[in-house]
């Protein structure tokens, strides 16, 4: 007669588990968000509102960390619940690092002094941007909802921000070799990118834990 209020309990605290790492997740991108619309502005007071924030993730993201080891010592999890707890452990370590790269961005746009000289590239660095903040957005969805097929296609689209990456860093290279006035904002620049890049690839890194999850394949879908 015990089993089933047992299991229900055990079945809470797997849903809680998903409901704190979805919040994580949505606190994440509203993070990017957030640090993205400040690099459109220019705004200096958005970013630092950004950086602010960390603090709430990283909160986040031990909590979590000791939710997911009070669960495994308690109910010793096998199958299925087991590769979606380690799921939920690897990927709130991800999304953290994910806030870690809007607070770069963030930083970034403290550094940057004028933008003038790189008119010819920022609605592009923009549209990448754009690009990685809902492949991870749609990632988080695909995790919630455990849809593998969506997660394949999620991945899929990794290819597109790191060409547009590749392609946009040269250019960038190529207006600070012409005006080396502008090399200290070219870097911030730069280094916004690479953390536009990264972004996507921690997307994918979500996306390859539904797979493992639901099918129990360890996968690389960054290749």
């Amino acid at each position: 007669m015990m089993e089933r209020p047992v299991r229900k309990f055990y079945d809470d605290q797997l849903k809680t588990l998903e409901g704190m790492h979805a919040k994580l997740g949505f606190g994440t991108a509203a993070m990017l968000e957030r640090s993205f619309q400040a690099l459109k502005t220019n705004d200096h007071n958005g970013a630092k509102t950004v950086i602010e924030s960390d603090a709430e993730i990283n909160k986040l993201e031990k909590e979590i960390e000791f939710y997911v080891m009070r669960i495994i010592a308690r109910q010793q999890p096998i199958g299925t619940d087991l590769r979606m707890i380690l799921s939920v452990f690897a990927s709130s370590s991800d999304l953290e690092r994910v806030a870690d790269h809007a607070v770069s961005v963030a930083k970034g746009i403290l550094r940057v002094e004028n933008l003038a000289p790189f008119d010819s590239v920022m609605d592009d660095i923009f549209a990448v941007g754009e690009l990685a903040k809902n492949m991870l957005g749609q990632a988080i969805d695909a995790f919630s909802q455990h849809n593998v097929e969506r997660a394949k296609e999620i991945a899929a689209m990794d290819d597109e921000v790191d060409s547009a990456f590749r392609e946009l860093v040269d250019q960038i290279l190529v207006i600070m070799q012409n005006q080396p006035e502008t090399v200290q904002t070219g870097s911030a620049i730069n280094a916004i990118l690479h953390d536009i890049e990264r972004i996507g690839d921690y997307a994918t890194n979500l996306c390859e834990r539904v797979i493992y999850t639901e099918d129990a394949d360890i996968v690389n879908l960054n290749d």
